[in-house]
Formats: C-alpha cells, structure tokens, sequence
C-alpha cells in the first residue's frame, strides 16, 4: 500500500523538500509603528489568552456570527469584509 498523502523528503532530482511552515512569524522584530499600535491600542482592542473558550456575546457586545482573521497583514482586507458585513463580528 502506498501513503500518497505525505509528501516525500526529496523531490525526483534528490534535493530535499522544504516543509511546509503555515502561521509562523516571518520577521523577527517588530517596526516602530507596530509596538506603537501594540502599546496603544491593545489595552482596548487586544483579547487576553484564556484556557476558556471565548464569549463572543460578551467580548462583542452583541451576539452575532463571527468570522475569525487568521493572518490579516496589514489590515486592509479584514477592513474591508467587515465593512461590507456590519452584522458580522470579526475577530
């Protein structure tokens, strides 16, 4: 039986495959702007870690669907789909 799920360690040349790293940090420090925003905003923007499930009735003030971001860049998409979805919470 052949697993063609997993992906072999070397492509047909003998070179090794890169892995796959998805949701990883790709720079190592952040910019002045973003500490600034992080300083700033996240006293009332930011959502602490719980080992609890979230409240999203609670943490929104208001129960409706939510959409989770992963990886949102510079904002500008998550902007925009929440704009476009004013009955949406977007986390």
């Amino acid at each position: 039986m052949k697993n063609d799920v997993i992906s072999p360690e070397f492509d047909e040349n003998g070179r090794p495959l890169r892995r796959i790293r998805s949701f990883v940090r790709r720079q190592g420090r952040l910019t002045k702007g973003q500490q600034h925003a992080l300083d700033n905003y996240w006293p009332v923007m930011g959502v602490e870690f719980s080992e609890q499930p979230l409240d999203f009735t609670d943490l929104f003030g208001r129960d409706a669907p939510v959409t989770l971001e992963i990886g949102f860049g510079m904002g500008t998409s998550l902007e925009t789909m929440a704009k476009a979805r004013p009955e949406q919470n977007f986390l």
